[in-house]
């Protein structure tokens, strides 16, 4: 049977190495072995030298720079960003896809924020991790916003496999329905206190509910409920009193989550797993 293993795709552009240094400590903290691609845009960029010169190029920076690499599990592919990668994480059994935060304008730039990274993340059939700044990887302490659906669940069920020792903090943001509408609808003020009153009861009632169906993470599960909407601003080191101690940010792409996720990840300061399912 064929080891699980992490693939992280890099474009060797000027903060690649951050991201190969985090990939290598990631891969061993979970004893993974760790297979690098890199792809090449062919239909951006086309070569006049043979892609095995480029390929040599790849491999001379890599010895230089991470001489713990095995040659055999760096791959050098020509064609579709989206389509290689996610062809080859499915071949080598990959459990997680990493990847940076910045690159060229005609390769990993597009990947990150545009349509590519959306189709990769949608695609892939594993959560991918997005590097986002050069602290030592120990992810301990993970910020999940949670909707409380099954898919939730899932996503979070997903981090703790991956991350088995972390906490999760679960934020769960909510609206009061009618609530700025109250006065107007001939609500006096008492009752409209009470009426804001039961529905932040019945959001913390639910949150309780939905952790008591972690039966063996139970005790490594906090909730954070807010009478707020939730955007991007959430997750930018402004929000301190949230983010304090924070290592990872967890998001998934289904339900209401979906709506900011990419959102989240474009704002966010800390380092970012999506969870496709």
């Amino acid at each position: 049977m064929q080891q699980p293993s992490i693939l992280v795709a890099t474009d060797f552009s000027e903060h690649c190495d951050q991201v190969l240094t985090k990939a290598f400590a990631l891969a061993n903290s979970k004893g993974l072995k760790l297979n690098i691609v890199h792809v090449v845009e062919d239909s951006i960029f086309k070569f006049e030298d043979k892609p095995e010169k480029i390929k040599a190029n790849c491999i001379k920076f890599l010895m230089k720079n991470f001489p713990q690499i095995e040659l055999n599990r760096f791959y050098f592919k020509v064609g579709s960003i989206e389509d290689e990668i996610a062809k080859l994480a499915n071949e080598i059994k990959a459990s997680m896809l990493v990847i940076g935060n910045s690159g060229e304008n005609f390769s990993f730039e597009k990947l990150i924020m545009g349509s590519t990274t959306k189709k990769i993340i949608r695609t892939l059939d594993i959560p991918t991790l997005v590097i986002k700044n050069n602290k030592i990887i120990d992810y301990k302490y993970i910020l999940v916003p949670t909707d409380f659906t099954d898919e939730s669940k899932k996503s979070i069920e997903d981090s703790f496999k991956l991350f088995p020792e972390c906490r999760i903090n679960l934020l769960h943001v909510y609206s009061v329905p009618f609530g700025n509408r109250l006065n107007m609808y001939g609500i006096d003020d008492t009752n409209a206190k009470q009426y804001v009153s039961n529905i932040a009861s019945q959001n913390l009632e639910e949150g309780y509910n939905f952790i008591d169906r972690f039966i063996d993470n139970k005790k490594k599960l906090t909730l954070t409920i807010e009478n707020d909407v939730l955007t991007s601003e959430y997750f930018t080191e402004g929000n301190s009193d949230l983010l304090d101690g924070v290592d990872l940010i967890s998001l998934h792409t289904t339900g209401n989550i979906s709506f900011f996720t990419f959102e989240m990840l474009e704002r966010s300061d800390k380092d970012v797993l999506i969870i496709r399912k």
